[in-house]
């Protein structure tokens, strides 16, 4: 029992220390004395099990890097950095759903003020290309290079293209020749990924 005693108040210290927090500081942050702080960094005692799920969510941490040996800031890192991860691809699902949310509602009053319902339709078309961009500028904001950064620029040129084509083409142009036009475009964004 000793032992895990030890390696807790290790993990404790650690954690709190990669914080830059102090003993009263941390107190104040979760509601505890500084005195049961001390007393559980010191390995005099183990915090409850309820208690210790607290120091987990706090640190962002699981309970069993808690009482497993070798909690080291690289792995409270890591465990932050996964998160971090999944906050921004949820962030930019939500970017991507309010774009389709903003559509929608432009639809739904256009239908509501009977607007030329033969061609409102066009409006879907565009949430597109611009839910590519949304995407791609998340991906550019979060991620810097990646593959997701490449794979949605390019879906947003092309779809860009054919969303200007549809439209013109509702307008009874055919326009089929803008997509020559959209080869460089994807050239350069190809170049552009194999920059370093």
């Amino acid at each position: 029992m000793a032992e895990l005693n030890e390696i807790v108040a290790n993990n404790l210290t650690t954690l709190r220390k990669s914080r830059h927090l102090t003993q009263q500081e941390l107190a104040e942050q979760i509601g505890y004395s500084d005195k049961s702080i001390s007393k559980w960094e010191l390995g005099k005692a183990i915090p409850a099990v309820d208690i210790l799920k607290e120091f987990a969510d706090f640190y962002g941490v699981s309970v069993d890097a808690l009482i497993t040996e070798g909690t080291s800031e690289e792995k409270v890192a890591q465990t932050a950095e996964n998160k971090n991860k999944n906050n921004q691809i949820i962030i930019t699902a939500m970017a991507a759903c309010f774009v389709w949310f903003a559509i929608s509602a432009v639809y739904v009053n256009a239908v509501i003020q009977q607007k030329d319902l033969k061609t409102i339709w066009i409006v879907f078309v565009w949430a597109v290309p611009v839910t590519f961009l949304v995407i791609a500028l998340c991906a550019r904001f979060f991620w810097k290079k990646c593959l997701a950064l490449f794979v949605f620029s390019s879906l947003f040129v092309w779809t860009l293209f054919t969303a200007v084509f549809l439209q013109y083409l509702l307008l009874g142009q055919n326009l089929w020749f803008i997509f020559i036009a959209a080869a460089p475009i994807q050239v350069m964004i190809i170049l552009f990924a194999k920059l370093k």
